[in-house]
């Protein structure tokens, strides 16, 4: 673990790691106990009808096998197959026990050094193989087998029972040992890693130690016929290892190689489970990288995988070892632990965040992603899978809304707030059971104060959490198929609204995502809406941002091209906080510019921002583009706009959004009253 890692969860940890290296030691110790007693029955009765021509050739496609990793095959945590144990199995049915033990041996050693492992995985790995085969050679002299396989000229029954016993008895010892120690290391029961590796280890060891009979008697029979025996093992091996791959990539993720979703639901429902059908104490950790998509916008989805691989990398060195990690989709990732009640659980995800968002090379440069984290824990907040995914997906949305970095569910439980699963499956039931409104802003012209344009702005009435706003659900329905209806709805809604009022020379506009723009049959849609109601495309306006233009900009510039020919107006959206303000204006063809709220609101504070938008306002003039100031809300703010020059306002020092119905007494009673002497303040910045 790194150095940041709490002082009692690195305690466990080493104590972990003690486990497993008192168990490497007692392995290492019963393997030189069956290696010295092999040997004394070896040299007790020296064997001279031993093929040695046979035996060198075996010893040496063995080395071969264990050296060339691309023999091997990988699956999981459960370890490595080679062909070594065909050969390795052949050598002692050749009748020298202990020069098999030493062949395979010295073979292991030589994989794991060119695999550059830890010392004490070495030692483990040479003493497991060893002491498994050695056990084999104690079983073939219990049947009397302390010869060559084919010494007396055929194989009898006692032979064939008795390889067939070592066989089984290497396969075990060895399948026991590795299981063993994973379970130490993870500090799980035995059955954990036996249910995730027993049959890939089962039938691949199996397969390759029942082949070393048959190769045996090829090469005693004729050495001819060992080429021909080795094509057919090659094509056998070769089917393993693509059945393997493909297992393997069934339960995990092509891009990170971390666990899948459905795998990781089932390996966090073991580590849940408890034999008294109690759930175990464990801490899951949902993690969402924030801005990702921009960066998939901005960077491309080539340097985005990039991140993904990079942000997994560090992922799993970081977390301990006894952790399942997955990516779950997307930008989304997973972490499961058992709980350690010594271990603060929010310092730890804590620092957790702080390690995953320092800075990587991704591609050669470095980039860091921010994100937000939510934790629930078993058995406090559910005693399955999905039940703490569903708690842990409501604490991790409140992380990302808040910008908290994280939050646990039991932070969220009192206020009764949802998650994104659960706002995005009432949000498919809203629009039928008339849950979503619309509310309209005026837009007004800064020198006459006459409203000339409304903005349509949806809101969702939940029936148990109140008033949701747009910038909660509109974000989360845009990476779903319910953009679609929620833009359908508000079009149509907003455009029979305004057709039922007296000014028929009042505009609307409507805001719409990238998904919008980049469905071939939306500049369809929208002109059959407006003839539907009889509203004239020169009265509709559609708001766009810059993003929504990044991704896959040609068909967001088609259906722009479209509307715009057809009469419809467009305005930039947010303008002056997207990467491509000045792309856009050459690209696009545009009528309107709307100036950030984020600059708007400190103009009266702040030299920089009205140095900013006074050049904004003096581009779009230069450009023949109107300019709207969004987020207006005090007199001093809007006299400044008024002497830069920008020809609209737009925000609570005019009017909130207001319902079809206060918005027609609204015109009414102050239309044209927006006051003329609030125009005329005392300037506070000169040019």
């Amino acid at each position: 673990m790194p150095e940041s890692v709490p002082m009692t969860q690195r305690t466990r940890r080493l104590a972990g790691d003690h486990a497993v290296l008192g168990f490497v030691a007692l392995v290492t110790v019963l393997a030189c106990l069956v290696t010295v007693e092999v040997a004394q029955l070896e040299l007790a009765a020296p064997n001279s009808a031993v093929n040695w021509w046979a035996f060198a050739l075996f010893a040496l496609l063995l080395l071969v096998a264990e050296s060339r990793p691309v023999f091997w095959l990988r699956f999981g945590e459960g370890g490595e197959i080679t062909p070594g144990w065909a050969f390795g199995f052949a050598l002692l049915l050749l009748g020298s026990p202990l020069g098999a033990m030493v062949c395979m041996a010295a073979a292991t050693l030589i994989s794991d050094s060119i695999g550059h492992k830890s010392i004490e995985k070495v030692t483990f790995n040479v003493a497991q193989v060893t002491l498994a085969l050695g056990l084999g050679a104690l079983v073939l002299a219990g049947f009397g087998l302390s010869g060559p396989m084919l010494a007396n000229g055929d194989i009898s029954f006692t032979s064939s029972l008795g390889m067939i016993v070592a066989g089984v008895v290497v396969l075990v010892t060895n399948c026991i040992l590795l299981f063993a120690v994973m379970a130490i290391s993870r500090g799980v029961s035995l059955m954990v890693p036996a249910r995730e590796g027993w049959l890939t280890s089962i039938s691949a060891d199996g397969a390759l130690l029942a082949v070393a009979p048959i190769f045996v008697v090829a090469v005693e029979y004729s050495l001819l016929l060992l080429p021909l025996l080795c094509v057919t093992s090659f094509i056998v091996f070769s089917s393993a290892r693509q059945a393997m791959r493909q297992a393997h990539a069934a339960s995990h993720d092509q891009l990170t190689q971390l666990l899948n979703r459905a795998s990781f639901v089932q390996n966090l429902e073991r580590l849940l489970a408890n034999d008294d059908g109690t759930a175990e104490p464990t801490t899951l950790l949902l993690i969402d990288l924030d801005g990702f998509k921009e960066v998939n916008d901005r960077l491309g989805h080539q340097t985005g995988d990039g991140l993904l691989q990079a942000f997994a990398e560090r992922l799993e060195r970081i977390i301990p070892s006894t952790a399942i990690a997955a990516r779950l989709g997307g930008d989304e990732f997973a972490v499961a632990l058992r709980r350690d009640e010594s271990v603060d659980q929010l310092v730890m995800a804590s620092d957790l965040l702080t390690r995953l968002s320092a800075t990587m090379p991704v591609h050669g440069f470095p980039m860091s992603v921010g994100m937000s984290i939510g934790m629930a824990f078993a058995p406090e907040h559910g005693r399955t899978a999905e039940e703490l995914l569903g708690c842990a997906d409501i604490a991790m949305y409140r992380a990302k809304r808040c910008h908290t970095g994280v939050e646990t569910y039991a932070a969220v439980g009192a206020s009764r707030e949802l998650g994104r699963l659960g706002l995005l499956g009432d949000l498919s039931a809203a629009i039928e059971l008339e849950q979503l409104t619309v509310g309209y802003q005026p837009v007004v012209r800064i020198d006459s104060g006459r409203t000339e344009s409304v903005e349509a702005l949806l809101r969702w009435e939940h029936p148990t959490f109140g008033d949701i706003p747009p910038g909660e659900f509109i974000a989360l329905a845009e990476h779903t198929e319910l953009i679609g209806p929620l833009t359908s709805f508000i079009l149509d809604r907003a455009v029979r609204d305004i057709t039922l009022l007296e000014r028929s020379d009042l505009s609307l506009a409507v805001n719409v995502s990238a998904r919008n723009l980049q469905d071939r049959h939306f500049p369809d849609f929208v002109l059959s809406t407006l003839e539907a109601h009889g509203l004239a495309p020169q009265r509709l306006e559609i708001e766009i941002t810059e993003s929504a233009i990044a991704n896959e900009p040609e068909r967001s510039r088609f259906a722009i091209d479209t509307l715009r020919e057809s009469g419809v107006r467009v305005a930039i959206d947010d303008f002056g906080t997207g990467y491509s303000s000045f792309s856009s204006l050459r690209d696009l063809s545009v009528d309107r510019l709307k100036i950030d709220r984020s600059f708007i609101a400190k103009m009266a504070s702040g030299p920089k921002d009205v140095i900013l938008v006074r050049s904004i306002i003096n581009l779009a003039g230069y450009l023949g583009l109107e300019t709207v100031a969004e987020g207006i809300e005090d007199d001093a703010t809007l006299g400044i706009l008024t002497e830069l020059g920008c020809e609209f306002a737009q925000g609570f020092l005019i009017s909130k959004p207001m319902r079809i119905a206060q918005l027609r007494t609204w015109m009414a009673e102050t239309s044209p009253a927006f006051p003329a002497v609030r125009l005329q303040p005392e300037p506070i910045f000169t040019s």
